[in-house]
């Protein structure tokens, strides 16, 4: 049997070889489209050497996208979970699984790191109201964007001023009660610029018990004009949400669901579930071209946010024991942060381009964890439990609070990069590197259970890691491109701000090494368009976190390989009739992970078994229609998975589904837009199943068939 990087390679050169038979003339498509994440610079995504996908708004808005992350829904290469619908989510890019919450890949808001202080990315924070556009960048990106990029990088980019005056309104109602309402101008300031401010309010009653949900978002974008060659971008944000949970459901040890009174739609969690996030930001951006052949870029940036979460921990179901068992939990955090940065592009000469820069950030986080249960010295840690029959709390009246963490945190990270691209006309390369450097300290207040007080203790924590990344792109013609990429990601490890009182510091970071080879190319009339791309990424060093009574212990433990092709293609058929198709095949497998699970001394070997959650074969298969003489235009796509392993041990493989969604976009005046979309239309059951170390026990329903109408009036 042939290696797979045999079969991958013949793919490339057959697409190649299609591709260049076509005549040498071009029309505007797909892949002019401007993109920044991957390469730091205004680029066609044609001349990136890297696996990039960009969504605008104007595509998600159609598709009824209501809340952060599902806009990723579909994407080659990434796997989009929720837990409760607007919560918790998580994104895996090529097969990377998450430690705890998103922490192998970064997020960007304009080119600023959203890092949490427990080196996580809390994608709910984002103000996903005042987004135009998403790039996508799989693959470690650390020689561009530092810690955490083990995976790929997603950069959320606010929207555009421009001088056009422009008002408009939005309404919106769905299922299960959803409204939405906003409205958006924009005017320009003398000038000297424009302004644009946006605000949207937004609820629902949620599809389960008890997960009523509101949001406010305001956002202001000031454009200044300060001379012909320098613009300065100034950017508040403020968002407010509040969000019910109703947690996990029990299944069987194979994954299959417990049933309960209240179904899927049931809540068990702890009374009160939910979480309260409060957020502002200000960005400043300054551009300017200092001369014809150099650019500069400064970013400044502050925000706040307060972040209060409650639930309960769901524990595996004994059905003999007649009750559904969770550790109450709540978290309250406040966190400061503050980013600055310094970029600067040259051009030498015809053939020579530098860019290089500094930046520094500072995350200031101070936590307190509160646990609620019944407490003892055997298997109850804070349990909080419900008779299964009727879902009456049990023995409440024996239940103690505690504090198990009083923290205050600060991480700093300084950086320098730099890049050099030799241009010799068809062929471009590049070489670069990036010299992080990062520290954490922790001071941990009075806290303790019933086990005892824990001391009050600081504890600190440094390293540095460089991050080098190289790149070949040939112009094979004026229709294909082709690259050839490496590129390497790193996470310090220093995880959650609760795993890091018992600090390891001989630690390494963790280290991610990425190879990739792509095609992108289009006929000469522009109406077919393609990209793919094979690659291989390699982890080593992976930290993992081992639970240790009510905290954890951080080792180095463990290699994981990922190999796989990202499609992403598009086809004009005439007469307004397109068809867009994604697929992603991903093989993540574990290629050492033995250890011993430190509570209870158990042996576990993951070793040769395949990453659980990440399906082998994904993607969409999407079909729009316009009908100008109406007019309207109609959407239908369908989300394809394959099955997946629930957990480590590969115990149970199941999970694939098709889920069918289409929206009707009717222009009804001038100026105003009513479009309907419907989502999972043959209301398929999903489920997300969730497992430990001994397999599947508990699962997170999927939304059900859902509706929703929105109106967009422009005056």
């Amino acid at each position: 049997m042939k290696h797979p990087a045999y079969r991958y390679a013949r793919i490339l050169s057959a697409t190649t070889a299609l591709l260049a038979l076509s005549l040498p003339a071009m029309a505007e498509t797909a892949l002019d489209e401007i993109v920044v994440t991957a390469t730091r610079r205004a680029t066609a995504i044609r001349d990136v050497p890297a696996s990039v996908s960009r969504v605008d708004r104007n595509d998600f808005e159609a598709k009824a996208t209501r809340f952060i992350g599902e806009e990723l829904r579909g994407l080659p290469g990434l796997v989009v979970k929720t837990n409760d619908q607007g919560t918790y989510t998580d994104i895996t890019i090529r097969g990377v699984p998450n430690r705890v919450h998103n922490d192998t890949i970064t997020v960007l808001m304009d080119g600023v790191p959203f890092v949490t202080g427990d080196d996580e990315v809390d994608l709910e924070q984002l103000p996903f109201g005042v987004v135009g556009q998403v790039d996508v960048v799989r693959g470690p990106t650390s020689a561009l964007y530092g810690r955490g990029a083990i995976a790929g990088t997603i950069n959320y980019i606010t929207r555009e001023v421009t001088d056009e005056p422009l008002s408009q309104a939005q309404a919106g109602y769905g299922s299960h009660d959803w409204w939405n309402a906003a409205a958006m101008v924009q005017r320009a300031t003398g000038d000297v610029g424009a302004i644009l401010i946006s605000a949207q309010a937004q609820g629902a009653d949620g599809w389960r018990d008890r997960t009523d949900r509101e949001e406010q978002t305001l956002f202001v974008k000031q454009r200044l004009d300060l001379t012909e060659a320098t613009t300065l971008n100034l950017t508040g944000t403020y968002v407010n949400t509040e969000q019910g949970l109703a947690g996990e459901l029990p299944t069987d040890a194979n994954g299959i669901p417990v049933a309960l009174p209240g179904g899927r739609k049931g809540n068990w969690n702890q009374d009160g579930a939910g979480f309260d996030k409060r957020m502002w930001t200000g960005t400043a951006m300054l551009s300017s071209a200092v001369t014809d052949d150099v650019t500069s870029t400064t970013r400044l940036h502050a925000r706040h946010a307060n972040t209060a979460g409650r639930q309960g921990f769901f524990n595996p179901y004994d059905p003999a024991s007649g009750t559904v068992n969770f550790t109450g939990f709540r978290v309250d955090g406040s966190t400061d942060t503050y980013f600055a940065e310094q970029q600067v592009d040259a051009r030498l000469d015809d053939t020579w381009r530098v860019l290089a820069g500094v930046s520094a950030e500072q995350v200031e986080a101070h936590h307190i964890e509160t646990w609620t249960g019944e407490f003892d010295f055997g298997p109850r840690f804070y349990t909080q439990r419900r008779n299964a029959q009727t879902g009456a709390h049990v023995d409440a009246n024996i239940w103690q609070s505690d504090y198990l963490l009083n923290a205050n945190a600060r991480n700093r990270t300084q950086a320098a990069f730099a890049q050099v691209d030799g241009d010799w006309g068809d062929v471009v390369a590049s070489i670069g590197a990036r010299l992080d450097r990062f520290q954490r300290k922790v001071h941990y207040g009075p806290s303790g259970s019933g086990y005892g007080p824990d001391p009050e203790v600081t504890v600190k924590d440094s390293d540095s890691h460089i991050s080098p990344k190289a790149s070949l792109r040939w112009r094979v013609s004026d229709l294909v491109t082709a690259y050839a990429a490496f590129g390497e990601g790193f996470s310090p490890g220093f995880g959650p701000i609760w795993s890091f009182r018992n600090r390891n510091k001989d630690l390494n970071p963790e280290i991610a090494r990425n190879i990739e080879g792509g095609l992108k190319g289009q006929t000469a009339d522009g109406r077919f368009t393609a990209s793919i791309t094979a690659y291989q990424l390699r982890r080593s060093d992976l930290l993992q976190l081992l639970p240790v009574g009510g905290s954890a212990r951080t080792i180095n433990n463990g290699r994981q390989r990922s190999r796989g092709v990202e499609v992403e293609a598009s086809a004009d058929l005439g007469n307004g009739t397109a068809l867009n198709l994604t697929y992603g095949f991903t093989e993540a497998i574990w290629t050492e992970n033995a250890f011993l699970e430190p509570d209870t001394n158990r042996p576990f070997d993951f070793t040769g078994k395949d990453v659980a959650g990440v399906p082998r074969h994904a993607g969409r298969v999407e079909i729009v229609q316009a009908v100008p003489d109406v007019p309207v235009t109609l959407r239908a796509w369908a989300d394809i998975s394959g099955d997946y392993a629930y957990d480590g041990a590969n115990s149970r493989k199941a999970g694939g589904y098709m889920l069918a969604n289409a929206a009707i976009t009717w222009a009804a005046l001038d100026g105003l837009d009513l479009t309907l979309t419907g989502r999972n239309l043959f209301d398929r059951k999903v489920n997300n199943v969730v497992a430990n170390n001994d397999g599947p026990f508990a699962y997170f329903p999927q939304p059900p068939r859902e509706w929703v109408l929105t109106g967009t009036v422009r005056f």
